[in-house]
């Protein structure tokens, strides 16, 4: 669909999109949003398109805001404290849901064993519980295995002998078969194919998300993206519950058809989002959200033998034992953020204080840049790319002494993590971490795992009273509102003096 491309006489293609009457006050008057593409061939104006649709939604929406607030009296103290809440309960939820599925992804892995084990009919060393899990585990990878073969084996078929092979196959086999109007676009092939391609979705992004998309065709109709309805969403959230589906992979897999649907909106490929809003509420969904450390367990943590004793187990990859929990908890970063860094994104900078005053000091760069070795960072999104000062208490611990040291100065901070299957360097060593929380140093509570560091991070900052703006940078958090996107952020002084505040009242940790 290109219903926003225009043709001038001369030839040159033209985006054009009306603007609703009472937004057009609030964008100088204008009856549309009109962008020359200085392209004459067809098929590249269309190839530009999505992006234009998407920066003419956002100014359509900016204006709506705009339109809002002038009908609107000022806001209260309390309504902006309210609005504030709301803002980082969502980033808290955002954060959730990607901590469920890690929660599944480790799942599969921990089990993994036992799995082999009951396909290939010897005994498991396990619990029963554990082989009760990974049973149902292996029936749904055998389930998904099954359906890909499957696809595979008819596009081959199509491929070597043509249409008539495939109007064969569809009528001597019990498979679905797309529908016989529309020349539409699918779910599983081309709206997830354009859609990573144009959000840069690594492989095991790609590979969930065209799960689910098998998933939900397997339980409803394959029909074009632009057909499916809020019925079809509805119906398959009801199959997968039926199935026996837990509450957080259901809305795991809701999420990610709401993000392929979402994306074909946005791009004007569907009238609307028709998975927007269908998920599994549970009164008491709270229940496991990710909790913050308390000062016990902290003390229990960096009490333990790692720390006390000097221990560098070979499951936690040695140096990387000891120094990931100390670095998410000073600096609020993600597991897989700190656990990819290189050696060349710890550095160096000086910067001017509010006297012009040049000053120097160490900052963690976190980034999805490829380096000149082929080296490559994965970061979660735009917002995610930042400069973090080094904590004092790193440095007084030796972290920099240690970056020194390494006989790679090329290669990785922690050269003992190894990439999984999807590239994930710290999967393994997730593995090692949750039985050392819980049997090592006796933090039982489920709700407190890696991404707990985040959440005390955030509780600390809190406390030293560190601007709401900092905050978010410091973290990687997208801004609240537009106002945000103005600028280039806080300078480095700011965020160095900021983090300079930031304290753990009680904890104390000996040096190596």
């Amino acid at each position: 669909m290109c219903s926003y491309l225009h043709r001038a006489p001369n030839g040159v293609y033209y985006f054009r999109m009306g603007i609703p009457a009472d937004l057009r006050p609030f964008m100088a008057g204008k009856r549309e949003i009109k962008r020359s593409l200085g392209l004459k061939d067809r098929d590249a104006a269309k190839a530009v398109i999505p992006d234009m649709t998407k920066s003419a939604h956002a100014l359509l929406k900016q204006a709506e805001r705009d339109r809002d607030a002038a009908a609107k009296p000022s806001k209260s103290a309390a309504q902006i404290e309210r609005d504030r809440q709301r803002w980082e309960a969502e980033q808290e939820q955002a954060e959730y849901a990607a901590n469920e599925s890690f929660a599944a992804d480790m799942e599969h892995e921990a089990l993994g064993p036992i799995m082999d084990a009951l396909s290939e009919g010897v005994e498991a060393d396990a619990s029963p519980a554990e082989i009760a899990r990974a049973g149902r585990l292996l029936v749904l990878h055998e389930r998904e295995r099954a359906a890909v073969e499957l696809e595979v084996l008819r596009n081959s078929l199509h491929a070597r002998y043509g249409q008539n092979a495939r109007e064969s196959e569809r009528q001597n086999q019990a498979v679905e078969c797309e529908p016989a109007i529309g020349s539409g676009l699918y779910l599983d092939k081309d709206i997830l194919d354009r859609w990573a391609a144009e959000r840069g979705v690594v492989k095991k992004g790609k590979d969930t998300h065209e799960a689910v998309a098998r998933w939900f065709y397997e339980r409803t109709e394959r029909k074009p993206v632009e057909l499916i309805t809020r019925q079809d969403v509805l119906a398959f959230k009801d199959k997968l519950l039926a199935e026996g589906q837990t509450v957080a992979n259901t809305n795991m897999k809701l999420s990610r058809l709401r993000t392929l649907i979402g994306w074909a909106y946005q791009n004007d490929l569907a009238p609307s989002n028709v998975a927007e809003g269908i998920s599994v509420k549970v009164a008491d969904g709270g229940k496991m959200h990710r909790q913050p450390f308390s000062l016990s367990d902290l003390q229990a943590i960096f009490a333990s033998p790692v720390y006390a004793n000097g221990d560098r187990p070979k499951g936690g990859r040695l140096e990387a034992a000891y120094w990931l929990p100390l670095l998410g908890l000073f600096t609020g970063a993600r597991l897989e953020e700190i656990g990819q860094l290189r050696v060349s994104d710890v550095q160096r900078k000086e910067y001017p204080d509010q006297d012009g005053k040049m000053l120097s000091g160490w900052f963690l760069q976190i980034t999805e840049a490829t380096d000149a070795l082929g080296q490559d960072n994965r970061i979660k999104n735009a917002a995610s790319e930042r400069l973090i000062p080094l904590h004092p208490e790193l440095e007084r611990l030796g972290f920099i002494t240690y970056v020194d040291k390494l006989s790679d100065q090329k290669g990785r901070v922690f050269p003992d993590l190894k990439a999984n299957v999807y590239g994930r360097l710290t999967a393994k060593w997730g593995e090692w971490f949750g039985p050392y929380l819980r049997k090592v140093c006796g933090i039982t509570d489920k709700r407190k795992v890696f991404h707990s560091f985040r959440h005390t991070f955030k509780d600390y900052i809190r406390r030293a009273r560190i601007a709401e703006g900092v905050q978010r940078q410091l973290m990687g958090h997208a801004g609240k509102d537009v106002a945000d996107d103005y600028g280039s952020g806080y300078d480095l002084h700011s965020l160095a003096e900021a983090m300079a505040t930031y304290r753990v009242p009680g904890l104390e940790i000996g040096k190596p």
